[in-house]
């Protein structure tokens, strides 16, 4: 049925009854398996009715026509995320438009996916003027387009002399005609992260019984964890932190951090099993591994652009700004990164984390902590702020520019330490423009109070990006 007329004299989810408001009526733009047996499976472009709705969760019905060709209808019910489905005939539930996208950036990464082929386009709405753009793939380039709008935003152009009613009328406009853009538009860019919704189900609590958890690979091990890739209730793949001899008492920090914790760039705890041994924690599965991975495997052809880089910098700050009156997450670096299938980031391991409350938080002796990661006031056994955070930061930066390289090269910790001690401080790695290492070296400031927040550094580093928006020929 799609967004053509429907002509049926029958009660249908296009043709909701009159004392029905058409904002019940929901498209599907993805494709969601069911996980439990409450829940609805939806194909991408499904027609819905909501009918309930709990904090995360819909309830809809599904109408559809039987195959005998008869004027029956076979109905289904059941739950579904509500990230997955959009308002019928809105701008959100169409295929070309990214709701996560908010700047050029941003668009680009998504648009350079090796899945996009000339031609490929989306349509997102800017941050910061609340404008829309139009981002088409060039090459190996994006040009992005400022959609401009009429009087009470009604009328849609790019150009003048070249006006639609709507985005849907442009986009068909400049599907058959160039018309003075880079490149006819084609395809929709390819969407291949889907939301990750904030439960496991509608009635999913935290403490999950360990039979419904299937562990499947291995993926990674460290002095207190395994972490593998598994199933829950045999329907949903998930990431397993699996906990090495560990007592409730020794994990409960890490839980309550990361059970209050609801952003895009930081990744989502579902579920915890701690009635009995080994204790686990149950998060989104990450399949790329983490950033420090994807730098080293580019790190032959040296083949990223430095606004890709800075765009990975970019999120890794805007997950920091959400937390950096919440918690010190004492452990940020290339490592803790995690990455989507569209490369978008996420803030990961929040083990050595402590929730910022005002006092002092300092590192037990008998912990193992990333020495070059570390600002100079831990050494002193001075308070751990958000401000050692932004130290850290600074040495992710250099992670980034090098591929993935270790921090201080050539100096064991003990050196590193020393050197830190002493004010000095890491030169600039090679290629690094000087504009980056201005930035390094704020983050690298003796006296904490004199860092800049991650606010200030996310602005600091879009002004490095340089993605002009083009204009009609």
């Amino acid at each position: 049925m799609g967004n053509s007329a429907c002509t049926c004299k029958r009660c249908c989810p296009c043709c909701p009854p009159k004392n029905e408001e058409r904002k019940k009526v929901y498209k599907s733009i993805y494709d969601y398996p069911s996980r439990t047996i409450w829940d609805l499976n939806l194909t991408k472009g499904d027609i819905l009715e909501v009918t309930g709705e709990n904090e995360h969760w819909l309830y809809v019905r599904r109408r559809t026509a039987k195959a005998n060709g008869s004027k029956d209808f076979v109905e289904e019910k059941g739950y579904v995320p509500k990230d997955f489905i959009k308002p019928l005939g809105s701008v959100e539930a169409e295929l070309w438009y990214f709701e996560s996208v908010k700047a050029c950036i941003e668009a680009k990464r998504c648009l350079l996916r090796p899945e996009n082929k000339e031609g490929a386009f989306l349509i997102w709405k800017c941050e910061e003027n609340n404008q829309y753009y139009l981002s088409v793939r060039n090459g190996l380039h994006a040009r992005h387009y400022r959609v401009k709008q009429g009087e009470n935003d009604k009328n849609f152009f790019l150009v003048h002399h070249k006006i639609f009613q709507n985005l849907p009328e442009l986009i068909k406009f400049y599907s058959e005609n160039e018309s003075g853009l880079c490149a006819k538009l084609q395809e929709p860019c390819v969407k291949l992260d889907q939301p990750a919704p904030l439960t496991l189900s509608f009635e999913t609590k935290w403490e999950v019984d360990r039979s419904s958890l299937k562990k499947i690979k291995k993926v990674g091990s460290g002095e207190f964890a395994e972490v593998w890739q598994g199933l829950w209730n045999n329907t949903t793949e998930v990431a397993i932190k699996e906990f090495k001899d560990v007592n409730y008492s020794s994990i409960k920090t890490e839980i309550d951090i990361m059970k209050e914790l609801h952003h895009e760039r930081l990744l989502k705890l579902y579920a915890v099993c701690t009635n009995s041994q080994p204790m686990c924690l149950v998060t989104e599965l990450m399949k790329n591994g983490s950033l420090k991975k994807f730098l080293i495997n580019h790190k032959q052809k040296q083949d990223l652009e430095f606004s890709i880089m800075m765009d990975f910098a970019v999120q890794i700050t805007e997950g920091m700004m959400y937390i950096e009156n919440k918690i010190v997450h004492r452990d940020l670096r290339a490592e803790n990164i995690l990455l989507t299938d569209m490369q978008c980031c996420k803030i990961a391991d929040f083990g050595l984390a402590e929730i910022n409350l005002p006092g002092s938080h300092r590192i037990s002796s008998d912990i193992k902590v990333p020495v070059k990661w570390m600002a100079p006031e831990i050494f002193e056994n001075k308070a751990y702020t958000s401000k050692s955070d932004v130290w850290s930061f600074g040495i992710l930066l250099t992670e980034i520019v090098t591929y993935g390289d270790d921090p201080y090269p050539g100096m064991d910790k003990k050196t590193c330490v020393q050197s830190i001690q002493r004010g000095e401080r890491m030169e600039r790695p090679a290629g690094c423009p000087e504009a980056l290492y201005e930035i390094m070296l704020l983050c690298w400031r003796s006296n904490p109070e004199e860092r800049p927040t991650f606010t200030e550094l996310r602005g600091k580093l879009m002004a490095l990006i340089n993605e002009p928006d083009s204009e009609l020929e």
